[in-house]
């Protein structure tokens, strides 16, 4: 769960996204990104990222979302993807060659709190479910493209989700930490191949991953178009697990 510290910040990145200057949602980025690279598993940085970096995109990306009748239904439905709407219990007794079974897995070996991706407070409610439902989706992308937590498996992500989403957030953290890291050079390569299977990839936000829970996970991965990966995932001995 969000601290309440992690939240008040969010409020404040909030203002600052409808009232504030873009010298100020500039402030707030440029700490972010700071304290990103000193403790890359600062998962709050990057939701201060996302909301300040987003602002003046964000509403294209909405646009696109509404106008899709599969995200026309969940802003209707508005459902979630945490322990008080999904039964993880039931996904853990799926075959771990589902997507429910392996999201489960993924979760209870990496120990990560599906409650942890939550709405950001103070912002209207539509815009709050559409960046709450990108935000729970994080750790599903992880699954279907089978990169890690690790800081190689989150850069390549990032690039990912930028070819998807074309957000300026996930380009500053996929492109800086490349270059914060450019002592592994398969990093970079990882990146590039990342974004690659993003652009390729069916548009992934609209999907009602709900419905799929009990899919295989291959065929799932080969009906949204998402390749094999082409750069052999690598992890640094010293990196630690990281949530960007």
């Amino acid at each position: 769960m969000q601290t309440v510290h992690a939240e008040d910040e969010q409020r404040a990145a909030a203002r600052a996204v409808m009232l504030g200057t873009p010298l100020e949602r500039a402030r707030i980025a440029a700490r972010a990104t700071r304290e990103l690279l000193a403790d890359p598993n600062d998962t709050t940085r990057v939701f201060l990222l996302g909301m300040t970096l987003n602002a003046r995109h964000f509403p294209r990306f909405f646009i696109r979302f509404a106008a899709d009748e599969r995200g026309a239904a969940l802003l209707r439905e508005q459902p979630s993807i945490d322990t008080a709407h999904v039964d993880f219990g039931a996904l853990r007794r799926l075959p771990e060659t589902t997507l429910g079974g392996a999201y489960a897995r993924y979760l209870d070996g990496n120990g990560l709190d599906p409650d942890l991706f939550q709405a950001p407070p103070g912002l209207p409610s539509m815009i709050a479910f559409v960046a709450k439902r990108i935000r729970q989706q994080h750790d599903l992308w992880h699954v279907l493209t089978g990169y890690r937590t690790d800081v190689a498996g989150e850069i390549a992500l990032q690039a990912f989700t930028f070819a998807q989403m074309r957000l300026p957030a996930s380009l500053l953290i996929s492109v800086v930490g490349t270059i914060r890291w450019l002592q592994e050079p398969r990093i970079a390569r990882m990146a590039l191949d990342g974004y690659r299977r993003g652009r390729d990839a069916q548009w992934l936000p609209v999907q009602p991953w709900e419905t799929f829970w009990e899919r295989d996970l291959e065929s799932l991965r080969q009906q949204l178009r998402i390749a094999p990966a082409e750069v052999t995932p690598v992890f640094l001995a010293a990196q630690k697990s990281a949530r960007a």
